[in-house]
């Protein structure tokens, strides 16, 4: 066990609890950073003998937003308010005000990034590969739907019931304009700058979204949704 018990990371660091299968270098492909970095805000961790259930502090690049230790972010678009914001998600105004300090919530602008605090998700999502389809659900109803790609040819897409753990924005260009860590290590929903991608490509790893997409996926579905795939 290290110091960095869960909800005590310092600032610019999110709370990881290990699982099975976890090494210090697919957490760090996760969360798009470092395995010296993860080393470095965990003093003690020896990095072979890792255990499930361990509490790690994992620090994360830079970024030109709001500390957010959940990484439940949102990009404000240009119908947001405060209050249809804090309605989607099924908080408070107040709780978006606490998660936000220093913002002026009453004077959002686009592409601002806010923080969210974690509650129970209005949504899920099914993913089937044979038919290349992302589907939101919200209520048991068809919400949303999206046309995906897969990343590599010769790797098989893990099946089964995942969520979203992490949430990133502008995670770099192989990642397109956003990521959404799910619960297997190295595996997620990303953006990609040449949406042609998305029809030429049948079988791989990770699931891939016109950058337009996957930015509006990212605002919809928080971190805990759960993701089914088949």
């Amino acid at each position: 066990m290290t110091n960095g018990a869960y909800g005590h990371c310092p600032s610019g660091a999110v709370p990881y609890s290990v699982r099975a299968g976890d090494t210090l270098g697919n957490i760090a492909f996760l969360y798009n950073t470092s395995v010296n970095d993860i080393i470095k805000a965990n003093p003690g961790i020896t990095p072979d003998q890792l255990c499930i259930g361990q509490q790690l502090c994992v620090p994360l690049k830079a970024q030109l937003y709001p500390a957010c230790p959940t990484t439940n972010y949102y990009v404000v678009t240009n119908a947001d308010t405060m209050e249809s914001i804090a309605s989607y998600f099924g908080i408070s105004p107040q709780q978006l005000v606490y998660s936000n300090y220093g913002i002026d919530l009453n004077d959002l602008y686009v592409d601002q990034i806010l923080c969210i605090p974690v509650a129970p998700s209005p949504v899920s999502i099914n993913i089937n590969i044979g038919e290349r389809k992302l589907t939101i659900y919200s209520d048991d109803a068809v919400f949303k739907t999206y046309r995906i790609g897969l990343e590599n040819p010769s790797i098989p897409v893990p099946r089964g019931t995942f969520r979203v753990l992490n949430k990133q924005v502008d995670p770099g260009i192989a990642q397109g304009a956003r990521w959404l860590g799910l619960s297997e290590a190295g595996f997620g929903i990303q953006g990609t700058n040449n949406p042609q991608f998305i029809e030429n490509i049948s079988e791989g790893e990770s699931i891939i979204l016109s950058n337009q997409d996957v930015s509006e996926l990212f605002n919809l579905v928080p971190v805990g949704t759960t993701v089914k795939i088949i």
